[in-house]
Order: structure tokens, then sequence, then C-alpha cells
């Protein structure tokens, strides 16, 4: 399917990713500034690439208003995979980490945790075919390109995937505020899979019934939840920094 990105780094990162980039727009104003990253520059011209020079009504019609602020924007194509790849492609790996997304509803949300998913090194990102937000524009903008690097799959049901993942030798995790149990008392070496709930209730009952262990993150303020990104960025580079300490020694 087709994205509309715009952004510096995001055009740049679903070049560099190998996906087909067919367009490129700047915006009359930045042509005219010369405000031209000099990598990404290099890169449309390595890959011959057409750059075509766009007006005001252009960008926001096609775009945004924020694809007019950043002055550059680009349509690029999302290959989607599918669950059985992942699972054919990880086979047998040790520190598999896999995340899984209920009902995640918000771009903004999900396009940090593929972000920071990217960052750690996390292997998949499983989200339900349905009452969730998938691939968009949005979603690949506020990743900053990292959807053109991540295997994001959708699944039609996460109770019965969640069911197929612990019978491959997978933990499956879940975050919520009411564990009692926190992530930094859990040993995160085993092949693992954590479970982040909605923006605004959390864990289904279902889903969190599936989960083999349910932990929190320990707060300190008047507020006792973190939105999912967060939660998520947290939980993960608690994972990604266990695993890192015990490569070392």
């Amino acid at each position: 399917m087709e994205l509309k990105i715009y952004g510096t780094n995001t055009i740049k990162e679903a070049i560099n990713s190998g996906n087909l980039v067919s367009d490129i727009f700047i915006s009359e104003k930045k042509h005219k500034n010369g405000h031209i990253d000099n990598a990404l520059f290099r890169l449309i011209k390595e890959h011959e690439l057409n750059m075509t020079v766009k007006n005001e009504q252009f960008f926001m019609k096609e775009f945004g208003s924020e694809a007019l602020i950043k002055g550059i924007a680009a349509v690029a194509d999302y290959n989607e995979i599918f669950f059985e790849d992942v699972i054919a492609k990880n086979a047998g790996k040790a520190d598999v980490f896999y995340v899984i997304l209920d009902d995640i509803n918000d771009p903004q949300n999900l396009g940090s945790i593929i972000r920071t998913a990217n960052c750690v090194g996390a292997d998949c990102i499983i989200l339900p075919k349905s009452n969730s937000v998938f691939i968009t524009s949005a979603v690949a903008n506020v990743s900053q390109g990292a959807v053109f690097y991540s295997d994001v799959v959708r699944v039609p049901n996460i109770a019965r995937t969640i069911e197929n993942l612990k019978d491959m030798g997978i933990w499956v995790i879940g975050l919520s505020g009411e564990a009692e149990e926190d992530i930094y008392s859990f040993k995160f070496d085993i092949p693992v899979a954590i479970v982040v709930g909605s923006e605004g209730k959390g864990l289904r009952r279902l889903t969190q019934e599936r989960c083999e262990k349910i932990l929190s993150i320990p707060m300190a303020g008047s507020i006792n939840s973190l939105n999912a990104s967060v939660s998520f960025a947290v939980s993960a580079y608690e994972i990604f920094r266990q695993r890192s300490i015990s490569k070392k020694t």
C-alpha cells in the first residue's frame, strides 16, 4: 500500500530501507531557501528519484499542514508482513522479543511504540485486525521511518495468538498498574512477548487472563498511570538493559 510521508528523516529512512519511493515533493519556500538536507539530496540523486517543486495548496491538499511545515514530502510503498512469516523468521531464537498491542487506537502511540521497538531490537509488533489502528501516514511519520524497518503484523484474535505464542515457549507478560510485581523484579532472560493495553482501559479482561504474568511499573507521584507508548518504552528498555548486561558477562 502507499503511504504519504513527510520530513527529512522519515523520507531518508524510507529510501535507505529499500522500499519504493515513487515521488518526492518540495515546497516552493523550501526550494527557494535551499534548505534541503545534504544527505537526503545525495540519496535522491543516487537513487535517481524525481523531486518536484509544489505550492502550498498542493501540500495542504495532498499531505496536510505538518508536511507543509516540513517542506518536503513523498509517496512510499509499505509491504505488509504476516504472522506466519514472522514466526518462521524467528524460529529457535532464544531471546525473541515480541510486542502485542491490545486495542491501540492512537496513531501517535503506535508510531512511538514502533520507533521504540526498533531501537531496542524487538522482533515483531502484533496488532488485532479489528479495533486497532494500523500503519497509516501519521504512524509512519511519528515513527520517524521506523515502520520501514519493522515487522508489524495483524492477527484476527489476540487471545488465540497469545495461546499460540505460549505453546511455542514464549512467556507472555502483560503490563498493568494494578500488578504487585514490577518489571524490575523479573528476569527477562527468556523468549518474551510484552502485552500493552489500550490508552484508556488498559488490558482487556480476556487478554489479561491469557497472560502468564502481569507486571507493573513503579510510580512515585500522584498520577498512577503512563500512556501506552511510555509504558512500553520503560518496559522495553528494562528488557534491553537486562539482556545487554547478560551479553557482557
